[in-house]
């Protein structure tokens, strides 16, 4: 008798080991940050994009006004450059597809930027709006130190309707220091455990074929 439990488990396990290995660690999340009232203040999340301790950037959100991103330390995110005199600039709601690296911007609207100040994600006023993320989803390119080197990731973010908090999707990076990312991009299994399961299989209906 061919144990199928005993299969399932296997195929489950090399999945996940081989898996383990891949370059890109995806974090899923689906909530509001803003989802509050004046008078009270803004909402701030704090990303910690790889999950050791140390936080990367800081969102801050309200329902009515404004949300932004700042970043810590020497961090950076992609921005689409206002014409000069001007500096700085809202920050880019990057299409999926988009390549995260250390070339990005160049030839295009957008580049690196950091601000001691929140960048703009959503800002709405009696004279008017602006910002990438009103009414829309979107990428933001990230640039994070970590002990390692410099990492590059995405963060996917929806501006909520008719308001400026944000809903945040989900976040993705780059394990391996250096080296860009696709935005949008998420581990997908290997074509090794692809295989594996195809081998068992063939050879499971070998064996019904058999008796």
């Amino acid at each position: 008798m061919i144990h199928f439990r005993n299969i399932t488990f296997c195929i489950a396990l090399l999945a996940g080991a081989i898996a383990s290995y891949s370059d890109i660690v995806h974090t899923p999340t689906d909530f509001v940050v803003g989802d509050v009232w004046i008078p009270a203040p803004d909402e701030l999340f704090e990303l910690d994009v790889d999950l050791n301790g140390t936080v990367d950037f800081t969102l801050a959100a309200g329902k009515t006004h404004f949300s932004g991103i700042h970043p810590k330390n020497q961090n950076q995110y992609l921005i689409l450059s206002s014409p000069p005199p001007n500096i700085g600039g809202p920050v880019a709601a990057l299409d999926s597809g988009y390549f995260i690296g250390s070339n990005s911007g160049e030839g295009t609207p957008e580049e690196w930027f950091a601000s001691n100040n929140f960048s703009t994600l959503i800002v709405l006023l009696s004279t008017g709006e602006s910002g990438e993320f009103i009414d829309h989803r979107g990428y933001v390119g990230l640039e994070f130190s970590a002990e390692d080197g410099i990492h590059y990731g995405w963060l996917d973010i929806e501006g909520v309707e008719t308001r400026s908090s944000i809903r945040i999707r989900g976040w993705a990076y780059e394990s391996t220091p250096g080296v860009g990312i696709v935005a949008g991009a998420v581990p997908e299994p290997s074509s090794v455990v692809l295989f594996t399961i195809g081998a068992i299989g063939a050879w499971t209906l070998r064996k019904r074929k058999k008796r």
